[in-house]
């Protein structure tokens, strides 16, 4: 009896140090064993449909007191703080229509509304996504990477397709089964869960930091969510520019960051404001930094291997820049301002 309960009692300690089961068939056996003492295993995803639910089912309730729901809605506020983060007005003339467009739909029609279809696909899915999802995102971040909890909120009516903040993505209706998506949203939140503990505070108000943090970061979570199509292959179909498409030919590459490179050179004679209206162009809306920093991200893991890539998370956006610019010839270098600040 004895020896039964201690057998209980280490089973119980199990699951509660590895709470998540590494289901995930992108990883081989090895790499499951390096990360199995990983505290990021112990993160929890959930996935939240009330805004959505709210807004397609009973718009009337919102129209009825908009500033009220875009202060209390989970997921609005979010979107109201993002907003004003990008410095990008809430478009409440176009909100008003899309909200129009949902209340002229006939109650008892409601309910088929493709993208309250997508996320109710979905949100039965939380624990297989968790099983699978969190040991694979585990494989890209630092072995004393904190766990993450996060909650997904489906919502509507909004420009932006997606985004993280915090503890919470935002996730666009359409894209509510698109779950290669969320795997590049949620390494966002590893990776800047990491990066907050070490470098944050030293480098807050350096500009050059935050360029280079930004081609590793969205460089990182592109080639992530690439590799994962295997096993999270639905990717958004409304996308203007196709990052994948695009980090699939060199020619697209080397024209990015051919463009890149002209407005590194230039960063120290320009207008802060510009420079970072340019950045924001060229890196966000352009995808500058996805596509270059995704390139950058697989030379490295291919020719270094995933422990080199990983560690620059650890060693900061400086040694992403360095190891990958080390690994290529003169015509694909990344313009490196550290260098250039130093002469």
């Amino acid at each position: 009896m004895k020896n039964k309960t201690v057998i209980l009692v280490i089973l119980i300690l199990a699951c509660f140090l590895n709470p998540v089961p590494l289901k995930s068939q992108l990883l081989n056996q090895q790499e499951k064993e390096k990360i199995s003492n990983s505290p990021f295993l112990k993160s929890k995803i959930r996935f939240d449909g009330s805004s959505l639910e709210l807004l397609v089912l009973h718009p009337e309730i919102v129209l009825a007191n908009p500033d009220s729901f875009w202060s209390s809605d989970s997921a609005y506020k979010r979107v109201k703080q993002w907003h004003k983060n990008v410095s990008f007005p809430v478009p409440m003339e176009k909100w008003n229509k899309w909200m129009q467009d949902l209340k002229v739909v006939p109650a008892d029609e409601r309910e088929k509304n493709a993208q309250l279809v997508a996320a109710r696909t979905m949100i039965p899915k939380e624990k297989e996504f968790n099983e699978r999802a969190v040991p694979y995102l585990c494989s890209f971040l630092p072995k004393g990477c904190p766990e993450i909890n996060t909650t997904i909120y489906f919502t509507t009516a909004i420009v932006a397709s997606g985004f993280q903040m915090g503890n919470s993505i935002i996730i666009y209706g359409a894209n509510a089964d698109k779950d290669n998506m969320f795997i590049h949203e949620l390494f966002h939140q590893g990776f800047d869960q990491y990066n907050h503990m070490k470098f944050c505070r030293s480098h807050k108000d350096s500009l050059m930091y935050q360029i280079y943090n930004s081609i590793q970061n969205e460089g990182m979570a592109t080639y992530v969510g690439y590799n994962a199509l295997k096993e999270f292959p639905h990717i958004r179909t409304d996308m203007i520019k196709d990052d994948y498409v695009m980090f699939e030919s060199i020619e697209e590459v080397k024209s990015l960051l051919y463009s890149m490179n002209n407005l590194l050179k230039k960063a120290f004679l320009l207008p802060e404001k510009e420079l970072r209206d340019s950045l924001w162009q060229l890196g966000s809306i352009d995808r500058a930094y996805y596509v270059v920093g995704c390139f950058m991200a697989k030379t490295i893991d291919e020719k270094l291997g995933r422990e080199a890539l990983v560690e620059t998370i650890s060693n900061g956006s400086q040694s992403f820049l360095d190891s990958y610019n080390s690994l290529v010839d003169e015509k694909l270098l990344v313009h490196d301002l550290y260098k250039h600040n130093k002469d």
